[in-house]
Formats: structure tokens, C-alpha cells, sequence
């Protein structure tokens, strides 16, 4: 079985990296204004009281300068070639104490609404716009605007939370914040500047290749390039400065079969500097072979029901894990006035803990500190997360029983203090959440036994055949070099109270009983709960990587072996669909 390849590329010098050394301690801190500006008004926002109300136990001031670069061609033309600039500041207010303040309330409303719990729920954080310029006044202007705002909605908060809470009995509540070590770590700000006409030319070349292949409806080539630094800085003591980059390239096409239905794929190139990503004639190479894929899928037959053994190949297995296990095993608080509790879909594992959910085989933890695994680029790296916390490994499973979970500073009955997993995805309320959890096993197989473990499990269920899926569309393909993603829509994969809904397979084939393969199209996954996990009946011995998130500092990496389920529900797709075009493309006439 033919496993996508993660290797090194050489960009050129299209795209010039400026990142200066690490510099550490309360010197350089003081040496750069806006922290300098940021850390003044802090103190003078501890001050702030309305009437008889309560002053802030708590501020936190997070400043992120962002400078972003994006160009998109299609057919051998420019179709958007931009640069931009921002600065945005969070203020986080947080009124009362460690044990009761302002955050994790729900409104009383009864009915549980996304975002209002882990950490979120009400808590006053308000946002503002910086300056680009470093001008100590206009600075402290903003972050006093956003603090005012922000300590105002945080005291009327706590005072409708006090209330609510009354006449309610909280049994083992926890508190409401965690106490952290104050940190102080400079790095220098992340700086870039790009070649932006040996940029066009490349990504002109590569989207022109689309023009060979005559079955290809649309298709684009990307880049987007980011710096980012963020600043941190808060009335514990804490002052953070940590400057990240990320490049990622993608290329995409569409392609339409006779029946209507609309198969769309991609590849991504992630990394962390220009060297990480592929040269033009490596792109040319992977263009032809996304354009002879989507062509082969036009073609192939589409798939009826099916139910029995699945392997879960190459980048589909890291997605499933992502789709099944990142967000639950990130602790989420219960906040107060979110009405009944529900266990729905896969969103909260800690139900499950010191359960087995996995084969005794399985050991997963969590790593925010390894920037790489061999030569691929793990985009869910971070030493810091966005609460101030040093990152920490978090062993979650062992022997298949869930036995930890990723923690912020937002507190649950069996978890008291942060793990440095809180992390916002940007700016804003941080929430737990996974940086680069590694799923091993101690008695992976090497790919021809794996494929032979499949046929025997579809001879033992007295099936013709069994199913491969090599990837899955609306969470992505993702390799430290290599991802694709695609399918009929690129969105939230959502969850039911059934288990949670797969994106659509993209590359998925039949393995019959003699090893011949056949590429399938038009199906869908029936919701898959996380007790299936336990059902996972072999495993690969080689893990791929899987990388999210388009901005430097806001990724999640996910490294998984191959896994094969005893039994997974797939369906052909029903859905009303569009004829193809009337006439065809210009370059075919």
C-alpha cells in the first residue's frame, strides 16, 4: 500500500525569512514599547471601580501583530496578489475570585449555546484595534478603551451569575480560575518580507499545469504566508513575547462525474519556513497526479451501502482521530445557567475517564514542545500557550484507558490547574485544546500484513470485500509537507447525538478477497461514536502526520498509524445534483 511521502523542499529565494535570535528577560521586555505601554495601563486598569462594585482580581492584555501575504492564480493568471498588516488587542477582565468571578456563566437561559463552556460562558474580554505604528499613547488609548468596556460587561456579569446562583445548590463546583506560575520569556517578533513577483511567477506555472488535463472544471493555486507576534501580559506577573511564521501552499481542482455529482480535492503544504516548502517542478509532478486522480474518481463507479471493516490509510487515520478524539479529550467546564448537561456527539470524553475507549494497545499524549517529527513539520507547536502557561506533555491514554485530560486555566472537579493546553485559535478567551497529540500502539504491522489483517476480517464477516480510505474530505489531508483536502464541502464536521459525522471519503477504495483495489466514489459515513474506537482490530506500524490551522501559532498536529475498524456504516450518497456545463471550457475548444 503506496503511503503519501513527507519530504523537504526547496523554495528558492522567492520567500526571504527575517526571524532574529531569542532574547530573554525583563530588559528586552522593557525595550519594546508596546509591552512597555501594555504593562503601564495593566497596572493602572487594576484601579478601575464602578461605584461599590468590586475592582478586577484579574487582567490580562494579549496584543497580536499579524503580518499575512496571500496570492491565488488559476489557469496561468493572478486572481488576488495582497499583503496586510493588523494589530489587535484582547483584554480579559475577571471580576471576584479565583474560586467565583464574572466567567463560565451560561445566562440562565437553560439551553446550552456553543462557546459557553471552556472558559467561555460571559466572560468580559473586550477587543480593539492597535496602532500599527509603536506609539506609547495611542496604545495605552486602545487597550484602556477595550478594558473599560470589558471590566463593565465583567461586573454586571458576576452580579446576574451571584444571583442565578442563589437559589441553586453546586455541589463540588470548581472554581472558576486556576492560579499560575508568572512567566517571563522574550523572543524576538517574527518578521517577513516576500519576493512577491518570484511568488506570482511560480504560483502562474503551477495553476497553468490544470490547462493539460481536460477534465478538470476548476482548479487554484495558493499561497498564504504569515507572521505573527504575540504579546501577553498580566497582573499575575506574567510577560510573554513569541514570534511564529507559517507558509502554507495549496493547490485544488474540481472535477464533475456524469451523474452530476461534484468530486474536489486538494493538497496543502504546510511549514514554518520557506525551505519547507515543495519547488515548481514538484508541484507541477503533484498537480498531475491530484488532476489523474479526480479523473480516475469521475470515472469510477459509485459505492452502494456498505457495512463491515475499514482501514483507515495513510492521512485518513489522524483525521478520524482528530475528528473523534481532539476536542473531547480538551476539558470543558460546566458553566453555571448552561441548563442539563448533555453527553452529545464527541465533544466531552471526561465521561470516559479511567474507561477504556481504545485496544490495550494504545498509549496517546500530548506535546505542544516537539516542533517536528523526522522531517515533518508540526504545525501544533507552541512553548507557551495563549494563558501564559509553559506547554507540558499530558499522557491521556494508557493501555486504552483515558486517564488525564488537556487543561487551561479553567478548572474541572477532577482537574484543578492548567497543563498548557489553553489556547484561543487567534485572540479572544482561550478554551483547552490539543497542540500535537501522537496516537501510538505497541503492535503496529507493516503494510502488506495490515492489508491482509483487512481481507481476513472480510472473509470473517463473509463479505466480497472490504474498504480502504486513503482520505477524507471537510477536515483535510495534512502532512508536515504534503496534505490534501476535499469533498463536497470544506466546513465544521458537525456532531449528532449519534457520534460524529465524518467528512465525506475522498479516496476510497474496494479491497476485494484477492488484494485487487478499486477506486469507489459518491458515499458518506453514517455518525461514528467514540465507543468504535475500541473496536479497532489492527493497526500500521508507520504514523503520518496531520497538520490544521492557516496562521502561525493557531495549528493542531495530529500523528496517527493506519487503523482498521471491525465495522463502520458508509452510504451512497442522495442528493439532488447539477448537470454538467452546457459548453466546454475555453482551453478545450
Amino acid at each position: 500500500m503506496a503511503r503519501p511521502q513527507t519530504v523537504r523542499r526547496a523554495f528558492a529565494p522567492a520567500l526571504i525569512l527575517v526571524l532574529a535570535p531569542f532574547v530573554a528577560g525583563q530588559a528586552a521586555a522593557q525595550e519594546d514599547l508596546v509591552m512597555r505601554a501594555l504593562a503601564d495601563e495593566l497596572d493602572r486598569s487594576m484601579t478601575l471601580q464602578l461605584e461599590d462594585l468590586q475592582k478586577p482580581y484579574f487582567v490580562q492584555f494579549t496584543a497580536i501583530d499579524t503580518y499575512a501575504y496571500r496570492i491565488t492564480a488559476t489557469c496561468g493568471a493572478i486572481v488576488t496578489s495582497d499583503d496586510n498588516q493588523s494589530r489587535r488587542i484582547a483584554s480579559e477582565v475577571r471580576v471576584g475570585d479565583y474560586e467565583l468571578d464574572n466567567t463560565n456563566f451560561g445566562g440562565g437561559g437553560g439551553q446550552f449555546r456553543p462557546g459557553r463552556r471552556g472558559g467561555g460562558g460571559r466572560g468580559a474580554s473586550g477587543m480593539a484595534q492597535l496602532p500599527l505604528e509603536d506609539d506609547y499613547a495611542a496604545i495605552r488609548q486602545a487597550a484602556w478603551l477595550a478594558t473599560d468596556g470589558a471590566y463593565k460587561s465583567a461586573v454586571e456579569t458576576l452580579t446576574q451569575k451571584q444571583a442565578y446562583m442563589e437559589n441553586r445548590e453546586y455541589p463540588d463546583r470548581p472554581d472558576d480560575f486556576a492560579r499560575a506560575e508568572a512567566v517571563v520569556a522574550i523572543e524576538s517578533p517574527a518578521r517577513m518580507t516576500l519576493d512577491s513577483e518570484e511568488c506570482e511567477s511560480r504560483l502562474r506555472s503551477v495553476s497553468q499545469r490544470f490547462l493539460d488535463h481536460p477534465s478538470i472544471l476548476d482548479s487554484s493555486v495558493s499561497l498564504t504566508a504569515s507572521a505573527i507576534t504575540r504579546r501577553l501580559v498580566n497582573s499575575e506577573g506574567s510577560k510573554l513575547r513569541a514570534g511564529a511564521t507559517s507558509f502554507v501552499l495549496t493547490i485544488s481542482a474540481q472535477v464533475q462525474a456524469e451523474d452530476g455529482e461534484q468530486l474536489s480535492d486538494r493538497i496543502t503544504y504546510h511549514a514554518d519556513t520557506p525551505e519547507g516548502l515543495p519547488s515548481v517542478a514538484e508541484m507541477l509532478a503533484d498537480v498531475d497526479e491530484l488532476a489523474t486522480l479526480l479523473t480516475l474518481k469521475r470515472e469510477a463507479p459509485v459505492l452502494e451501502d456498505y457495512m463491515g471493516p475499514v482501514l483507515f490509510d495513510g492521512l485518513a487515520s489522524p483525521q478520524v482521530f482528530n475528528t473523534l478524539l481532539a476536542r473531547g479529550v480538551a476539558a470543558q467546564v460546566d458553566a453555571v445557567g448552561a441548563g442539563r448537561r448533555r453527553f452529545g456527539g464527541t465533544e466531552n470524553l471526561e465521561k470516559y475517564l479511567n474507561k477504556r475507549i481504545l485496544p490495550r494497545s494504545f498509549q496517546i499524549y500530548d506535546d505542544p514542545r516537539t516542533a517536528s517529527v523526522g522531517e515533518d513539520y508540526l504545525a501544533g507547536h507552541y512553548l507557551f500557550d495563549d494563558e501564559g502557561v509553559e506547554a507540558q506533555r499530558v499522557d491521556l491514554v494508557a493501555n486504552g484507558r483515558l486517564e488525564a485530560m488537556l487543561m487551561s486555566r479553567t478548572p474541572t472537579q477532577d482537574f484543578p490547574e492548567s497543563n498548557g493546553h489553553g489556547r484561543s485559535g487567534g485572540i479572544g478567551r482561550a478554551r483547552a485544546a490539543a497542540g500535537c497529540l501522537f496516537i501510538t500502539t505497541s503492535d503496529g504491522l507493516p503494510d502488506e500484513e495490515l492489508k491482509q489483517a483487512l481481507i481476513e476480517a472480510a472473509e470473517d464477516q463473509d463479505l466480497d470485500y472490504a474498504l480502504r480510505v486513503v482520505s477524507i474530505g471537510g477536515a483535510g489531508r495534512g502532512g508536515a509537507a504534503r496534505q490534501a483536502f476535499g469533498g463536497r464541502g470544506f466546513g465544521r464536521v458537525p456532531s449528532t447525538p449519534e457520534g460524529s459525522a465524518l467528512g465525506d471519503p475522498i479516496a476510497i477504495y474496494k479491497v476485494y478477497l484477492d488484494g485487487r483495489e478499486e477506486l469507489v466514489r459518491g458515499c458518506e459515513f453514517a455518525p461514528v461514536s467514540v465507543s468504535a474506537l475500541k473496536d479497532i482490530i489492527a493497526a500500521g506500524e508507520t504514523a503520518t502526520v496531520y497538520n490544521t490551522g492557516r496562521s502561525a501559532g493557531s495549528g493542531t498536529s495530529i500523528i496517527a498509524p493506519a487503523v482498521i475498524f471491525e465495522e463502520i456504516e458508509i452510504y451512497t450518497i442522495e442528493e439532488e445534483r447539477q448537470k454538467e456545463p452546457v459548453i466546454a471550457a475555453p482551453h478545450l475548444r
